[in-house]
Protein backbone atom coordinates (compact mmCIF):
# COMPACT_ATOMS: atom_id res chain seq x y z
CA UNK A 1 0.00 0.00 0.00
CA UNK A 2 1.06 3.13 -0.93
CA UNK A 3 1.27 5.74 2.09
CA UNK A 4 -0.01 9.13 1.83
CA UNK A 5 3.41 11.00 2.23
CA UNK A 6 4.56 8.80 -0.85
CA UNK A 7 1.58 9.88 -3.06
CA UNK A 8 2.39 13.74 -1.67
CA UNK A 9 5.78 13.11 -2.41
CA UNK A 10 4.97 12.38 -6.02
CA UNK A 11 2.61 15.24 -6.79
CA UNK A 12 4.95 17.54 -5.58
CA UNK A 13 7.27 16.32 -8.17
CA UNK A 14 4.02 16.58 -10.80
CA UNK A 15 2.92 19.93 -9.41
CA UNK A 16 3.84 21.68 -6.47
CA UNK A 17 1.30 24.19 -6.27
CA UNK A 18 -1.43 21.16 -5.50
CA UNK A 19 -2.49 20.71 -1.82
CA UNK A 20 -4.29 17.06 -1.54
CA UNK A 21 -7.10 16.50 0.31
CA UNK A 22 -8.34 13.15 -0.12
CA UNK A 23 -6.54 9.65 -1.38
CA UNK A 24 -8.34 6.63 -2.05
CA UNK A 25 -6.41 3.05 -3.43
CA UNK A 26 -9.07 1.80 -6.58
CA UNK A 27 -9.44 -2.08 -6.22
CA UNK A 28 -10.54 -2.24 -10.36
CA UNK A 29 -7.50 -2.44 -11.80
CA UNK A 30 -5.59 -6.32 -11.24
CA UNK A 31 -2.68 -5.59 -12.77
CA UNK A 32 -1.59 -2.03 -11.76
CA UNK A 33 -2.12 -0.20 -8.06
CA UNK A 34 -5.03 3.02 -8.65
CA UNK A 35 -5.45 5.86 -6.32
CA UNK A 36 -8.07 8.29 -6.63
CA UNK A 37 -6.10 11.65 -5.64
CA UNK A 38 -8.09 14.82 -4.76
CA UNK A 39 -7.79 18.32 -4.64
CA UNK A 40 -10.75 20.90 -2.95
CA UNK A 41 -11.45 21.13 -6.86
CA UNK A 42 -10.05 18.44 -9.02
CA UNK A 43 -9.64 14.75 -9.10
CA UNK A 44 -6.37 12.91 -10.40
CA UNK A 45 -5.99 9.00 -11.28
CA UNK A 46 -2.30 7.76 -10.33
CA UNK A 47 -1.26 4.62 -11.76
CA UNK A 48 1.70 3.02 -10.71
CA UNK A 49 2.68 -0.04 -13.44
CA UNK A 50 3.21 -3.11 -12.12
CA UNK A 51 4.09 -5.64 -15.34
CA UNK A 52 5.34 -3.47 -18.00
CA UNK A 53 5.75 0.65 -19.21
CA UNK A 54 2.50 1.13 -21.97
CA UNK A 55 4.75 3.08 -24.19
CA UNK A 56 2.42 2.59 -27.10
CA UNK A 57 -0.82 3.01 -24.58
CA UNK A 58 0.20 6.68 -23.56
CA UNK A 59 1.48 7.72 -26.72
CA UNK A 60 -2.00 6.86 -28.39
CA UNK A 61 -4.13 8.46 -24.77
CA UNK A 62 -2.24 11.62 -25.36
CA UNK A 63 -4.08 12.00 -29.00
CA UNK A 64 -7.21 10.53 -27.82
CA UNK A 65 -8.01 12.60 -25.01
CA UNK A 66 -8.13 15.29 -27.11
CA UNK A 67 -10.91 14.05 -28.90
CA UNK A 68 -12.40 12.79 -25.36
CA UNK A 69 -12.45 9.06 -26.04
CA UNK A 70 -9.98 9.04 -23.18
CA UNK A 71 -8.57 10.58 -19.95
CA UNK A 72 -5.73 12.79 -20.55
CA UNK A 73 -2.40 11.96 -19.46
CA UNK A 74 -0.62 14.41 -17.34
CA UNK A 75 2.51 13.51 -15.84
CA UNK A 76 4.85 10.41 -16.37
CA UNK A 77 8.07 8.84 -14.63
CA UNK A 78 9.49 6.02 -16.56
CA UNK A 79 11.99 5.09 -13.79
CA UNK A 80 9.45 4.36 -11.15
CA UNK A 81 6.14 3.17 -13.69
CA UNK A 82 3.95 6.12 -12.66
CA UNK A 83 1.62 8.13 -14.52
CA UNK A 84 -0.79 11.07 -13.54
CA UNK A 85 -4.30 11.18 -15.52
CA UNK A 86 -7.49 13.52 -15.14
CA UNK A 87 -9.82 11.43 -13.67
CA UNK A 88 -12.95 10.32 -15.51
CA UNK A 89 -15.69 10.72 -12.72
CA UNK A 90 -18.47 8.37 -13.95
CA UNK A 91 -19.73 4.77 -13.55
CA UNK A 92 -18.98 1.63 -14.83
CA UNK A 93 -20.54 0.69 -18.42
CA UNK A 94 -24.18 -0.43 -18.18
CA UNK A 95 -26.12 -3.22 -19.77
CA UNK A 96 -26.64 -1.30 -23.24
CA UNK A 97 -23.95 -0.93 -26.16
CA UNK A 98 -24.34 3.00 -27.27
CA UNK A 99 -23.58 3.95 -30.85
CA UNK A 100 -21.52 6.78 -29.21
CA UNK A 101 -18.40 3.76 -27.44
CA UNK A 102 -18.68 2.19 -30.99
CA UNK A 103 -17.61 5.76 -32.67
CA UNK A 104 -15.01 6.34 -30.54
CA UNK A 105 -13.78 2.38 -31.06
CA UNK A 106 -14.03 3.51 -34.62
CA UNK A 107 -11.60 6.61 -34.04
CA UNK A 108 -9.26 4.41 -32.05
CA UNK A 109 -9.32 1.46 -34.64
CA UNK A 110 -8.23 4.00 -37.39
CA UNK A 111 -5.44 5.80 -35.47
CA UNK A 112 -2.86 5.68 -38.03
CA UNK A 113 0.17 4.75 -35.70
CA UNK A 114 0.43 0.73 -36.52
CA UNK A 115 2.79 -1.48 -34.15
CA UNK A 116 3.55 -5.13 -34.18
CA UNK A 117 0.03 -6.78 -34.87
CA UNK A 118 -1.03 -8.59 -31.63
CA UNK A 119 -0.21 -12.37 -32.17
CA UNK A 120 -3.18 -14.59 -30.61
CA UNK A 121 -1.85 -17.64 -30.82
CA UNK A 122 1.10 -16.77 -29.21
CA UNK A 123 -1.11 -14.99 -26.48
CA UNK A 124 -3.33 -18.17 -26.08
CA UNK A 125 -0.08 -20.68 -25.97
CA UNK A 126 0.80 -18.77 -22.86
CA UNK A 127 -1.60 -20.47 -21.23
CA UNK A 128 -1.50 -24.15 -22.67
CA UNK A 129 0.10 -26.04 -19.89
CA UNK A 130 -2.89 -25.03 -17.78
CA UNK A 131 -6.14 -27.20 -17.22
CA UNK A 132 -8.10 -24.58 -18.03
CA UNK A 133 -6.65 -24.37 -21.76
CA UNK A 134 -6.74 -27.82 -21.85
CA UNK A 135 -10.31 -28.30 -21.29
CA UNK A 136 -10.94 -26.10 -24.22
CA UNK A 137 -8.12 -26.82 -26.58
CA UNK A 138 -10.50 -27.95 -29.30
CA UNK A 139 -12.99 -25.11 -29.66
CA UNK A 140 -9.70 -23.22 -29.23
CA UNK A 141 -7.82 -24.61 -32.61
CA UNK A 142 -11.10 -24.74 -33.92
CA UNK A 143 -11.81 -21.05 -33.54
CA UNK A 144 -8.11 -20.37 -34.67
CA UNK A 145 -8.09 -22.35 -37.68
CA UNK A 146 -10.95 -20.61 -38.92
CA UNK A 147 -9.83 -17.11 -38.06
CA UNK A 148 -6.76 -17.70 -40.49
CA UNK A 149 -9.57 -18.10 -43.54
CA UNK A 150 -10.76 -14.46 -42.52
CA UNK A 151 -9.87 -11.90 -44.87
CA UNK A 152 -7.70 -9.20 -41.96
CA UNK A 153 -9.18 -6.05 -40.08
CA UNK A 154 -6.14 -4.69 -38.79
CA UNK A 155 -6.09 -1.61 -36.37
CA UNK A 156 -4.94 0.09 -33.79
CA UNK A 157 -6.82 -1.90 -30.22
CA UNK A 158 -7.13 -1.21 -26.99
CA UNK A 159 -7.08 -5.32 -26.47
CA UNK A 160 -9.34 -5.08 -23.15
CA UNK A 161 -12.62 -3.58 -23.52
CA UNK A 162 -14.12 -5.27 -20.57
CA UNK A 163 -16.91 -3.08 -18.60
CA UNK A 164 -14.81 -2.29 -15.94
CA UNK A 165 -12.63 -0.48 -18.82
CA UNK A 166 -15.32 1.87 -20.27
CA UNK A 167 -16.36 4.61 -18.73
CA UNK A 168 -19.99 6.54 -18.54
CA UNK A 169 -20.97 10.16 -17.30
CA UNK A 170 -23.32 12.39 -18.20
CA UNK A 171 -20.96 14.35 -20.86
CA UNK A 172 -20.72 10.85 -22.55
CA UNK A 173 -18.64 7.42 -22.51
CA UNK A 174 -15.04 6.99 -22.15
CA UNK A 175 -12.22 4.16 -22.24
CA UNK A 176 -9.52 4.10 -19.91
CA UNK A 177 -6.89 1.36 -19.23
CA UNK A 178 -4.74 1.40 -22.47
CA UNK A 179 -1.86 -1.03 -21.01
CA UNK A 180 -2.45 -3.31 -23.89
CA UNK A 181 -3.47 -1.10 -26.45
CA UNK A 182 -1.46 -1.96 -30.04
CA UNK A 183 -2.64 -3.24 -33.77
CA UNK A 184 -4.44 -6.01 -33.57
CA UNK A 185 -7.72 -7.40 -36.15
CA UNK A 186 -10.44 -5.31 -34.90
CA UNK A 187 -12.67 -8.35 -34.24
CA UNK A 188 -10.96 -8.89 -31.24
CA UNK A 189 -12.26 -5.60 -29.67
CA UNK A 190 -15.58 -6.23 -31.32
CA UNK A 191 -15.36 -9.51 -29.43
CA UNK A 192 -15.08 -7.73 -26.48
CA UNK A 193 -18.15 -5.69 -26.69
CA UNK A 194 -19.98 -8.79 -27.42
CA UNK A 195 -18.67 -10.46 -24.16
CA UNK A 196 -18.63 -7.45 -22.11
CA UNK A 197 -22.31 -6.63 -23.01
CA UNK A 198 -23.49 -10.24 -23.76
CA UNK A 199 -25.07 -9.76 -27.08
CA UNK A 200 -27.22 -11.88 -28.61
CA UNK A 201 -26.93 -12.73 -32.16
CA UNK A 202 -29.33 -9.65 -33.19
CA UNK A 203 -27.30 -7.67 -31.33
CA UNK A 204 -24.22 -9.10 -32.91
CA UNK A 205 -25.20 -8.26 -36.78
CA UNK A 206 -26.40 -4.61 -35.13
CA UNK A 207 -22.87 -4.05 -34.17
CA UNK A 208 -21.42 -4.74 -37.21
CA UNK A 209 -24.02 -3.08 -39.44
CA UNK A 210 -23.22 -0.09 -36.96
CA UNK A 211 -19.65 -0.01 -36.89
CA UNK A 212 -19.17 -0.18 -40.68
CA UNK A 213 -21.37 2.46 -41.00
CA UNK A 214 -19.26 4.98 -38.95
CA UNK A 215 -16.07 3.27 -40.26
CA UNK A 216 -14.33 5.24 -42.95
CA UNK A 217 -14.86 4.39 -46.60
CA UNK A 218 -11.04 4.53 -47.41
CA UNK A 219 -10.15 1.07 -45.32
CA UNK A 220 -12.03 -2.12 -46.16
CA UNK A 221 -14.04 -3.84 -43.26
CA UNK A 222 -15.14 -7.82 -44.05
CA UNK A 223 -18.13 -7.66 -41.68
CA UNK A 224 -18.83 -11.37 -40.57
CA UNK A 225 -21.20 -13.14 -37.94
CA UNK A 226 -18.83 -15.89 -37.92
CA UNK A 227 -15.46 -14.56 -37.76
CA UNK A 228 -16.91 -12.50 -34.56
CA UNK A 229 -17.86 -15.46 -32.87
CA UNK A 230 -14.76 -17.03 -33.47
CA UNK A 231 -13.10 -14.07 -31.90
CA UNK A 232 -15.81 -14.20 -29.02
CA UNK A 233 -13.94 -17.28 -28.02
CA UNK A 234 -10.59 -16.30 -28.27
CA UNK A 235 -11.84 -13.61 -25.79
CA UNK A 236 -13.16 -15.42 -23.43
CA UNK A 237 -10.69 -17.87 -23.23
CA UNK A 238 -7.61 -15.77 -22.59
CA UNK A 239 -10.24 -13.98 -20.45
CA UNK A 240 -10.78 -16.99 -18.25
CA UNK A 241 -6.77 -17.96 -17.90
CA UNK A 242 -6.16 -14.31 -17.45
CA UNK A 243 -8.80 -14.16 -14.21
CA UNK A 244 -8.06 -17.78 -13.21
CA UNK A 245 -3.99 -16.81 -13.29
CA UNK A 246 -5.02 -14.51 -10.59
CA UNK A 247 -7.04 -16.50 -8.69
CA UNK A 248 -10.48 -13.82 -9.64
CA UNK A 249 -12.54 -16.96 -8.97
CA UNK A 250 -16.16 -15.33 -9.52
CA UNK A 251 -15.18 -13.57 -12.83
CA UNK A 252 -13.60 -17.13 -14.16
CA UNK A 253 -16.98 -18.67 -13.43
CA UNK A 254 -19.44 -15.98 -15.18
CA UNK A 255 -16.98 -15.87 -18.10
CA UNK A 256 -16.72 -20.17 -18.10
CA UNK A 257 -20.87 -20.05 -18.23
CA UNK A 258 -20.39 -17.69 -20.98
CA UNK A 259 -18.61 -19.34 -23.05
CA UNK A 260 -19.83 -23.02 -22.67
CA UNK A 261 -22.93 -21.27 -23.95
CA UNK A 262 -21.49 -19.81 -26.68
CA UNK A 263 -19.96 -23.09 -27.70
CA UNK A 264 -23.30 -24.92 -27.28
CA UNK A 265 -24.48 -22.55 -29.60
CA UNK A 266 -21.81 -23.20 -32.46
Amino acid sequence: MMSFDKISAIFSAFNPQLAITHTERLHSGLSNDNFLVRTSNHGYLLKCYREHWPVVGLAAQKKFAALSVCSTPLWTDQAQQIAIFEYIEGSTAQSELNHQLISKLVQLHQHSVLTEPMDIKYELDYYQSTTLYEYYQGVIEHALARIYTFKKDLGFCHNDLVKENIIENDTGVYLIDFEYAKSNDVYFDLAALVVSFKLNQKQKIDLLNVYQKKRSHIVDFHPSVDKLICYEVVFLVLCICWYSARNVDDKVTTLRAQLDDLISKM
